[in-house]
């Protein structure tokens, strides 16, 4: 059964992200407020036209990923976004949730994460900031998803 809705799933937020996306903002702010001239052949120095376009890009695109980084449920869809990037999942063609811990770069802003096994045998890793929630909207959209270990893991 199918439940027509729209929730939103903002992603958590670990501090080594935090560290990461503030620390590369930051070095750039910085360099523009404290940074001496370049020295050298450089072809692209931050305080040229193209320096000026690459810093706001890196900017403007760390932001996106940090603001929008989530999940929705809506008519049975798994909606997926990370900053520019976008992916839909049918929820009944979920088969597994699983926790993992993982750095590497996914739809995700935090260690601990969900990884999503579909029957297309794609895994996809997320990191919703409420787990328990999540899982349950899940699995009342699919009662076939197996998430009972997961559930016990996460304290439900």
């Amino acid at each position: 059964m199918v439940e027509v809705m729209d929730v939103y799933f903002p992603s958590r937020k670990d501090l080594l992200f935090v560290l990461m996306y503030g620390g590369t903002i930051g070095s750039i702010v910085l360099l523009y407020l404290f940074g001496g001239e370049a020295a050298g052949w450089q072809l692209i120095t931050y305080k040229s036209v193209p320096g000026y376009l690459l810093s706001a890009g890196i900017i403007g695109i760390l932001s996106w990923i940090w603001f929008t980084t989530g999940y929705k449920i809506n008519a049975g869809i798994l909606h997926i976004r990370f900053g520019p990037m976008r992916k839909k999942i049918r929820i009944e063609d979920i088969h597994k949730v699983e926790k993992r811990n993982s750095p590497f770069a996914t739809p995700a802003l935090a260690v601990r994460r969900l990884e999503i096994h579909s029957s297309d045998h794609a895994i996809t890793h997320i990191s919703p900031k409420d787990e328990k929630a999540f899982l349950r909207l899940l699995q009342r959209n699919n009662p076939g998803i197996d998430i009972s270990r997961t559930l016990r893991e996460a304290g439900t």
